[in-house]
């Protein structure tokens, strides 16, 4: 797997071609064999970028405890999978960023690219504007709620293993 997380926020612009330049503080966080990315729809109209390795790893920790035989699953999944890429990085540090994804999310030539911890995000600017600002007004409040999700998954993990 990688050698740390992803963090901060770069702006770039992508080729004529549909190439994008990964930043070279990204590229350091990817282990010496992983020049592989898998490329997905992500939350908020963004393109999600993992790397290879940490994607099998995502597929094995949350994929695939997800309940395969429900209806909105099995949407997610062929969804999930078919809209997916592949790219390798060339020499340069580039990726072909597939074209659907970037007219899915609004991609013209400017993207931010920023970290999510074990994977990236490449975001239209503008929608990547208003996200930050709607979240800074929503921080201390989220917070708190992300911490009160965490202490209660704890409480009932705990509490499970001495049922165990």
């Amino acid at each position: 797997m990688g050698l740390g997380r992803f963090i901060g926020e770069f702006e770039y612009t992508i080729d004529g071609k549909g190439r994008l330049a990964v930043p070279v503080e990204f590229r350091k966080k990817l282990g010496p064999d992983e020049n592989k990315l898998i490329f997905l729809p992500g939350r908020f109209q963004t393109i999600e970028v993992h790397p290879y390795t940490e994607w099998n790893d995502y597929e094995d920790r949350v994929l695939r405890h997800l309940p395969e035989h429900t209806e909105e699953a099995q949407r997610f999944f062929i969804l999930l999978y078919s809209q997916a890429g592949e790219a390798t990085l060339d020499v340069q540090g580039r990726v072909l960023l597939p074209k659907h994804l970037r007219e899915w999310a609004g991609i013209k030539n400017n993207v931010v690219i920023t970290g999510a911890g074990k994977f990236f995000l490449i975001w239209e600017p503008e929608r990547y504007r208003k996200f930050v600002t709607e979240s800074m007004a929503n921080y201390q409040r989220d917070r708190n709620e992300a911490g009160r999700q965490a202490w209660e998954m704890m409480l009932r993990f705990r509490a499970h293993e001495r049922n165990d």
